[in-house]
Protein backbone atom coordinates (compact mmCIF):
# COMPACT_ATOMS: atom_id res chain seq x y z
CA UNK A 1 0.00 0.00 0.00
CA UNK A 2 1.42 3.40 -0.59
CA UNK A 3 2.59 5.08 1.93
CA UNK A 4 0.95 8.41 2.71
CA UNK A 5 2.42 11.81 3.88
CA UNK A 6 1.57 14.95 4.84
CA UNK A 7 3.77 18.11 4.92
CA UNK A 8 4.38 20.26 8.52
CA UNK A 9 5.18 23.91 8.56
CA UNK A 10 7.83 24.89 10.81
CA UNK A 11 9.01 28.67 11.79
CA UNK A 12 12.58 28.82 12.23
CA UNK A 13 13.42 31.35 15.24
CA UNK A 14 13.92 34.96 14.74
CA UNK A 15 17.52 36.10 13.61
CA UNK A 16 16.27 40.15 13.80
CA UNK A 17 15.09 40.31 16.63
CA UNK A 18 14.53 44.05 17.33
CA UNK A 19 12.15 44.22 14.21
CA UNK A 20 10.50 40.96 15.81
CA UNK A 21 10.41 42.91 19.40
CA UNK A 22 8.43 45.51 17.60
CA UNK A 23 5.90 43.85 15.26
CA UNK A 24 5.52 40.52 17.29
CA UNK A 25 2.38 41.83 19.15
CA UNK A 26 0.43 42.92 16.04
CA UNK A 27 1.30 40.08 14.33
CA UNK A 28 -1.16 37.56 15.23
CA UNK A 29 -3.63 40.36 15.04
CA UNK A 30 -2.92 41.22 11.58
CA UNK A 31 -2.77 37.23 10.43
CA UNK A 32 -6.34 37.12 12.23
CA UNK A 33 -8.13 40.37 10.70
CA UNK A 34 -6.79 38.18 7.36
CA UNK A 35 -8.45 35.10 8.29
CA UNK A 36 -11.61 36.84 8.75
CA UNK A 37 -11.57 39.06 5.89
CA UNK A 38 -11.26 36.07 3.89
CA UNK A 39 -14.36 33.98 5.58
CA UNK A 40 -16.41 37.92 4.74
CA UNK A 41 -15.70 36.94 1.46
CA UNK A 42 -16.22 33.37 1.44
CA UNK A 43 -19.54 34.13 2.77
CA UNK A 44 -20.18 36.68 -0.04
CA UNK A 45 -18.90 34.27 -2.43
CA UNK A 46 -21.22 31.54 -1.52
CA UNK A 47 -24.10 34.00 -1.74
CA UNK A 48 -23.28 34.60 -4.87
CA UNK A 49 -22.91 31.01 -6.14
CA UNK A 50 -26.22 29.98 -4.02
CA UNK A 51 -28.21 32.68 -6.20
CA UNK A 52 -26.70 31.71 -9.77
CA UNK A 53 -27.10 27.71 -8.76
CA UNK A 54 -31.02 28.47 -7.45
CA UNK A 55 -32.07 30.78 -10.95
CA UNK A 56 -30.45 28.23 -12.92
CA UNK A 57 -32.10 25.07 -11.29
CA UNK A 58 -35.36 26.55 -11.11
CA UNK A 59 -37.17 24.36 -13.14
CA UNK A 60 -35.66 21.27 -11.30
CA UNK A 61 -36.38 19.39 -7.87
CA UNK A 62 -35.86 21.31 -4.95
CA UNK A 63 -33.13 18.47 -3.37
CA UNK A 64 -31.18 18.56 -6.53
CA UNK A 65 -30.59 22.17 -6.49
CA UNK A 66 -30.09 22.77 -3.35
CA UNK A 67 -27.64 19.76 -3.33
CA UNK A 68 -25.82 21.34 -6.51
CA UNK A 69 -25.81 24.76 -4.41
CA UNK A 70 -23.88 23.44 -1.39
CA UNK A 71 -21.18 21.59 -3.55
CA UNK A 72 -20.57 24.44 -5.93
CA UNK A 73 -19.83 26.47 -3.10
CA UNK A 74 -17.59 24.46 -1.37
CA UNK A 75 -15.58 24.04 -4.34
CA UNK A 76 -15.71 28.08 -5.35
CA UNK A 77 -14.91 28.84 -2.03
CA UNK A 78 -12.65 26.61 -1.19
CA UNK A 79 -10.55 26.65 -4.38
CA UNK A 80 -10.69 31.14 -4.23
CA UNK A 81 -9.97 31.44 -0.52
CA UNK A 82 -7.50 28.27 0.21
CA UNK A 83 -6.07 28.17 -2.88
CA UNK A 84 -5.67 32.43 -2.74
CA UNK A 85 -3.91 32.16 0.76
CA UNK A 86 -1.55 29.20 0.09
CA UNK A 87 -0.30 30.96 -3.67
CA UNK A 88 -0.35 34.38 -2.55
CA UNK A 89 2.32 33.52 0.73
CA UNK A 90 4.64 31.51 -1.77
CA UNK A 91 4.34 34.05 -3.85
CA UNK A 92 5.41 36.69 -1.54
CA UNK A 93 8.20 34.75 -0.08
CA UNK A 94 9.79 34.30 -3.38
CA UNK A 95 9.89 38.14 -3.82
CA UNK A 96 10.59 39.20 0.17
CA UNK A 97 13.41 36.13 0.39
CA UNK A 98 14.70 36.91 -3.45
CA UNK A 99 14.31 33.38 -4.40
CA UNK A 100 13.90 34.26 -7.79
CA UNK A 101 17.54 32.56 -8.95
CA UNK A 102 17.19 31.12 -12.39
CA UNK A 103 14.22 30.28 -15.18
CA UNK A 104 13.17 27.98 -13.44
CA UNK A 105 12.02 29.77 -10.27
CA UNK A 106 11.23 33.06 -12.74
CA UNK A 107 8.43 30.46 -14.90
CA UNK A 108 6.75 29.09 -12.24
CA UNK A 109 6.67 32.22 -10.48
CA UNK A 110 4.62 33.93 -13.44
CA UNK A 111 2.70 30.87 -13.97
CA UNK A 112 1.33 31.06 -10.41
CA UNK A 113 1.55 34.59 -10.19
CA UNK A 114 -1.37 34.80 -13.46
CA UNK A 115 -3.30 31.92 -11.12
CA UNK A 116 -3.76 34.23 -7.93
CA UNK A 117 -4.46 37.34 -10.02
CA UNK A 118 -7.02 35.02 -11.89
CA UNK A 119 -8.26 33.78 -8.43
CA UNK A 120 -8.58 37.07 -6.67
CA UNK A 121 -10.30 39.18 -9.56
CA UNK A 122 -12.72 36.58 -9.72
CA UNK A 123 -12.79 36.57 -5.60
CA UNK A 124 -13.28 40.42 -5.79
CA UNK A 125 -16.21 40.33 -8.38
CA UNK A 126 -17.67 38.00 -6.52
CA UNK A 127 -17.68 39.64 -3.23
CA UNK A 128 -18.92 42.29 -4.34
CA UNK A 129 -21.39 41.90 -6.88
CA UNK A 130 -23.20 39.06 -5.26
CA UNK A 131 -23.67 40.86 -2.26
CA UNK A 132 -25.38 43.72 -3.77
CA UNK A 133 -26.63 41.18 -5.98
CA UNK A 134 -28.55 39.79 -2.71
CA UNK A 135 -29.70 42.81 -1.84
CA UNK A 136 -31.16 43.80 -5.48
CA UNK A 137 -32.83 40.55 -5.87
CA UNK A 138 -34.97 41.20 -2.57
CA UNK A 139 -36.52 44.18 -4.64
CA UNK A 140 -39.92 42.72 -6.13
CA UNK A 141 -39.66 42.81 -9.80
CA UNK A 142 -43.09 43.22 -12.09
CA UNK A 143 -45.55 44.07 -9.07
CA UNK A 144 -48.66 45.33 -10.58
CA UNK A 145 -51.30 47.03 -8.45
CA UNK A 146 -54.42 45.12 -7.01
CA UNK A 147 -57.57 46.95 -7.91
CA UNK A 148 -60.19 44.05 -7.07
CA UNK A 149 -61.67 46.22 -3.99
CA UNK A 150 -61.73 49.36 -5.91
CA UNK A 151 -63.45 47.04 -8.86
CA UNK A 152 -65.70 45.57 -6.51
CA UNK A 153 -66.52 48.71 -5.01
CA UNK A 154 -66.95 50.21 -8.31
CA UNK A 155 -69.75 47.42 -9.50
CA UNK A 156 -71.68 48.22 -6.25
CA UNK A 157 -72.15 51.71 -7.14
CA UNK A 158 -72.87 51.15 -10.65
CA UNK A 159 -75.26 48.63 -9.50
CA UNK A 160 -77.26 51.21 -7.50
CA UNK A 161 -77.08 53.66 -9.77
CA UNK A 162 -78.82 51.05 -12.12
CA UNK A 163 -81.24 50.48 -9.46
CA UNK A 164 -82.14 53.95 -9.09
CA UNK A 165 -81.89 54.72 -12.70
CA UNK A 166 -84.80 51.87 -13.21
CA UNK A 167 -87.01 53.20 -10.33
CA UNK A 168 -86.76 56.97 -11.93
CA UNK A 169 -87.76 55.45 -15.49
CA UNK A 170 -90.16 53.31 -14.07
CA UNK A 171 -91.71 56.40 -12.33
CA UNK A 172 -91.44 58.56 -15.56
CA UNK A 173 -93.82 56.08 -17.47
CA UNK A 174 -96.18 55.96 -15.05
CA UNK A 175 -96.64 59.69 -15.08
CA UNK A 176 -96.76 60.10 -18.56
CA UNK A 177 -99.22 57.15 -18.94
CA UNK A 178 -101.21 58.45 -16.17
CA UNK A 179 -100.65 62.49 -17.92
CA UNK A 180 -101.98 60.49 -21.25
CA UNK A 181 -104.58 59.12 -19.88
CA UNK A 182 -106.18 62.06 -18.45
CA UNK A 183 -105.37 64.31 -21.54
CA UNK A 184 -107.60 61.39 -23.34
CA UNK A 185 -110.02 61.48 -21.00
CA UNK A 186 -110.77 65.27 -20.69
CA UNK A 187 -110.70 65.39 -24.56
CA UNK A 188 -112.81 62.16 -25.12
CA UNK A 189 -115.68 62.99 -23.40
CA UNK A 190 -116.26 66.49 -24.77
CA UNK A 191 -115.39 64.69 -28.56
CA UNK A 192 -117.93 61.79 -27.57
CA UNK A 193 -120.74 64.73 -26.59
CA UNK A 194 -120.27 66.49 -29.51
CA UNK A 195 -120.17 63.43 -31.78
CA UNK A 196 -123.99 62.75 -29.86
CA UNK A 197 -125.39 65.69 -31.28
CA UNK A 198 -123.85 65.15 -34.39
CA UNK A 199 -125.94 62.02 -34.68
CA UNK A 200 -128.78 63.65 -33.89
CA UNK A 201 -128.94 66.39 -36.21
CA UNK A 202 -127.91 63.93 -38.52
CA UNK A 203 -131.34 61.80 -37.53
CA UNK A 204 -133.28 64.89 -37.85
CA UNK A 205 -131.85 65.48 -41.34
CA UNK A 206 -132.70 62.21 -42.47
CA UNK A 207 -136.32 63.04 -41.11
CA UNK A 208 -136.85 65.72 -43.41
CA UNK A 209 -135.36 68.70 -41.42
CA UNK A 210 -132.60 70.32 -43.75
CA UNK A 211 -131.85 73.06 -41.00
CA UNK A 212 -130.36 70.07 -39.40
CA UNK A 213 -127.08 69.79 -41.54
CA UNK A 214 -125.90 73.13 -40.57
CA UNK A 215 -126.30 71.77 -37.02
CA UNK A 216 -124.63 68.87 -38.03
CA UNK A 217 -121.76 70.19 -39.30
CA UNK A 218 -121.00 72.72 -36.88
CA UNK A 219 -120.73 70.05 -34.06
CA UNK A 220 -118.56 67.84 -36.17
CA UNK A 221 -116.24 70.46 -36.73
CA UNK A 222 -116.28 71.07 -32.86
CA UNK A 223 -115.42 67.08 -32.90
CA UNK A 224 -112.70 67.31 -35.47
CA UNK A 225 -111.31 70.32 -33.82
CA UNK A 226 -110.98 68.76 -30.37
CA UNK A 227 -109.60 65.53 -31.92
CA UNK A 228 -106.93 67.20 -33.46
CA UNK A 229 -105.78 69.45 -30.27
CA UNK A 230 -105.98 66.31 -28.49
CA UNK A 231 -103.52 64.46 -31.12
CA UNK A 232 -101.32 67.81 -30.65
CA UNK A 233 -101.51 67.76 -26.88
CA UNK A 234 -100.60 64.14 -26.98
CA UNK A 235 -97.96 64.90 -29.40
CA UNK A 236 -96.33 67.27 -27.38
CA UNK A 237 -97.10 65.65 -24.21
CA UNK A 238 -94.84 61.97 -25.78
CA UNK A 239 -92.03 65.21 -26.65
CA UNK A 240 -92.03 66.47 -23.29
CA UNK A 241 -90.96 62.50 -22.58
CA UNK A 242 -88.81 62.29 -24.95
CA UNK A 243 -87.05 64.67 -23.65
CA UNK A 244 -87.27 63.35 -20.10
CA UNK A 245 -86.03 60.08 -21.23
CA UNK A 246 -83.15 62.00 -22.78
CA UNK A 247 -82.22 63.69 -19.33
CA UNK A 248 -82.55 60.51 -17.53
CA UNK A 249 -79.70 59.05 -20.01
CA UNK A 250 -77.84 61.87 -19.23
CA UNK A 251 -78.17 61.89 -16.04
CA UNK A 252 -77.41 58.22 -15.91
CA UNK A 253 -74.41 58.66 -18.25
CA UNK A 254 -72.82 61.17 -15.73
CA UNK A 255 -73.28 59.29 -13.00
CA UNK A 256 -71.41 56.38 -14.74
CA UNK A 257 -68.87 58.35 -15.43
CA UNK A 258 -68.32 59.70 -12.48
CA UNK A 259 -67.66 56.72 -11.04
CA UNK A 260 -65.28 55.35 -14.06
CA UNK A 261 -63.29 59.02 -13.27
CA UNK A 262 -63.07 58.01 -9.41
CA UNK A 263 -62.40 54.15 -10.31
CA UNK A 264 -59.82 55.63 -13.20
CA UNK A 265 -58.15 57.92 -10.17
CA UNK A 266 -58.19 55.88 -7.19
CA UNK A 267 -56.37 52.91 -9.63
CA UNK A 268 -54.08 55.60 -10.74
CA UNK A 269 -53.37 57.37 -6.48
CA UNK A 270 -52.88 53.04 -6.28
CA UNK A 271 -50.20 52.78 -8.70
CA UNK A 272 -48.54 55.73 -8.08
CA UNK A 273 -48.13 55.20 -3.93
CA UNK A 274 -46.96 51.80 -5.31
CA UNK A 275 -44.56 52.99 -7.45
CA UNK A 276 -43.39 55.23 -4.86
CA UNK A 277 -43.06 52.21 -2.26
CA UNK A 278 -41.33 50.20 -4.98
CA UNK A 279 -38.73 52.78 -6.22
CA UNK A 280 -38.01 53.54 -2.21
CA UNK A 281 -37.58 49.77 -1.86
CA UNK A 282 -35.10 49.91 -4.69
CA UNK A 283 -33.43 53.23 -3.54
CA UNK A 284 -32.57 51.57 0.41
CA UNK A 285 -31.47 47.88 -1.63
CA UNK A 286 -29.45 50.23 -3.67
CA UNK A 287 -28.06 52.28 -0.78
CA UNK A 288 -27.18 49.15 1.34
CA UNK A 289 -26.00 47.06 -1.46
CA UNK A 290 -23.40 49.53 -2.60
CA UNK A 291 -22.56 49.87 0.85
CA UNK A 292 -21.63 46.31 1.84
CA UNK A 293 -20.53 45.75 -1.56
CA UNK A 294 -17.67 48.37 -0.80
CA UNK A 295 -17.35 46.47 2.62
CA UNK A 296 -16.81 43.34 1.37
CA UNK A 297 -14.28 44.48 -1.71
CA UNK A 298 -12.35 46.25 1.19
CA UNK A 299 -12.02 43.12 3.20
CA UNK A 300 -11.02 40.72 -0.09
CA UNK A 301 -7.78 43.85 -0.31
CA UNK A 302 -7.39 43.38 3.38
CA UNK A 303 -7.11 39.91 3.21
CA UNK A 304 -4.80 40.20 0.19
CA UNK A 305 -2.43 42.94 2.19
CA UNK A 306 -2.59 41.36 5.31
CA UNK A 307 -1.50 38.02 4.25
CA UNK A 308 1.40 39.86 2.26
CA UNK A 309 2.05 41.52 5.77
CA UNK A 310 2.32 38.31 7.66
CA UNK A 311 4.94 37.49 5.26
CA UNK A 312 6.77 40.35 5.15
CA UNK A 313 7.03 40.53 8.68
CA UNK A 314 8.46 37.05 8.48
CA UNK A 315 11.05 38.29 5.87
CA UNK A 316 11.65 41.30 8.07
CA UNK A 317 12.10 39.21 11.62
CA UNK A 318 14.39 36.63 9.96
CA UNK A 319 11.55 33.65 10.35
CA UNK A 320 11.64 31.21 7.89
CA UNK A 321 8.84 28.45 7.05
CA UNK A 322 10.41 25.06 6.71
CA UNK A 323 8.38 22.00 5.58
CA UNK A 324 8.87 18.48 6.60
CA UNK A 325 7.52 15.18 5.37
CA UNK A 326 5.88 13.39 8.22
CA UNK A 327 4.25 9.79 7.26
CA UNK A 328 0.47 10.53 8.14
CA UNK A 329 -1.20 7.43 9.73
CA UNK A 330 -4.20 6.20 8.56
CA UNK A 331 -7.61 7.29 9.52
CA UNK A 332 -10.27 5.19 11.64
CA UNK A 333 -12.88 4.73 8.35
CA UNK A 334 -9.97 3.70 5.97
CA UNK A 335 -9.04 1.00 8.46
CA UNK A 336 -12.43 0.10 8.77
CA UNK A 337 -12.69 0.10 5.31
CA UNK A 338 -9.48 -2.20 4.95
CA UNK A 339 -10.21 -4.30 7.34
CA UNK A 340 -13.94 -5.43 5.74
CA UNK A 341 -12.75 -5.62 2.68
CA UNK A 342 -10.32 -7.96 3.68
CA UNK A 343 -12.60 -9.93 5.73
CA UNK A 344 -14.81 -10.11 2.34
CA UNK A 345 -11.82 -11.41 0.25
CA UNK A 346 -10.63 -14.01 2.70
CA UNK A 347 -14.20 -15.50 3.08
CA UNK A 348 -14.84 -15.67 -0.75
CA UNK A 349 -11.13 -16.88 -1.42
CA UNK A 350 -12.25 -19.86 0.64
CA UNK A 351 -15.50 -20.92 -0.63
CA UNK A 352 -13.34 -20.57 -3.99
CA UNK A 353 -10.70 -23.03 -3.02
CA UNK A 354 -13.09 -25.48 -1.47
CA UNK A 355 -15.35 -25.51 -4.26
CA UNK A 356 -11.96 -26.07 -6.58
CA UNK A 357 -10.45 -28.25 -4.04
CA UNK A 358 -7.43 -26.40 -3.70
CA UNK A 359 -5.55 -27.18 -0.41
CA UNK A 360 -4.50 -24.81 2.13
CA UNK A 361 -0.98 -23.68 2.33
CA UNK A 362 -0.32 -24.53 6.02
CA UNK A 363 -3.21 -26.47 6.78
CA UNK A 364 -1.52 -27.34 10.57
CA UNK A 365 -1.29 -23.75 11.66
CA UNK A 366 -4.94 -22.61 10.08
CA UNK A 367 -7.27 -23.99 13.34
CA UNK A 368 -5.06 -23.64 16.32
CA UNK A 369 -4.72 -21.13 18.90
CA UNK A 370 -1.71 -20.10 21.78
CA UNK A 371 1.45 -21.37 21.27
CA UNK A 372 3.38 -24.35 18.74
CA UNK A 373 4.23 -27.20 21.43
CA UNK A 374 5.75 -30.95 20.22
CA UNK A 375 4.27 -33.41 19.45
CA UNK A 376 5.59 -35.78 22.24
CA UNK A 377 5.80 -35.72 25.96
CA UNK A 378 9.35 -33.87 26.54
CA UNK A 379 11.75 -36.97 27.93
CA UNK A 380 14.87 -36.24 30.18
CA UNK A 381 18.44 -36.99 27.80
CA UNK A 382 19.94 -40.03 28.86
CA UNK A 383 22.63 -41.82 26.90
CA UNK A 384 21.48 -45.14 24.59
CA UNK A 385 23.99 -47.64 23.85
CA UNK A 386 24.59 -48.46 20.06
Amino acid sequence: MQKQVKLQAKETAATNRDFYNLFRPIAPGIDVIGKVAQVISGLTEAVTIWYITQSEMAGTSKFLSITISIIAMILVVALLELGGRKFLQVLTRALVWKRLQNAWYIGLFVIVSAITIGMGVLSFRMSTNGINYAFMSNVPVGMTFDEQNLQKAYQAKIQTINEQANQELALLREHHQGVLASTEGQYAAKIAAYQTKVKSYEQKLAAGHKWAASQADKYRKKANTLASALAEKQSQQQRTYGKQIDKWKEQKTAAIDREDQRLQAAINKGEMAMLARHDAKRKDASFWGNLFSFFVGFSVILAFICIISVEVYRRGAGIEVAYEELEKEDSIPLLFWQGMTGRVDNFFRRKAERFAQIPSGNPDRSGRIGFDYPTGMPVAETDQPF
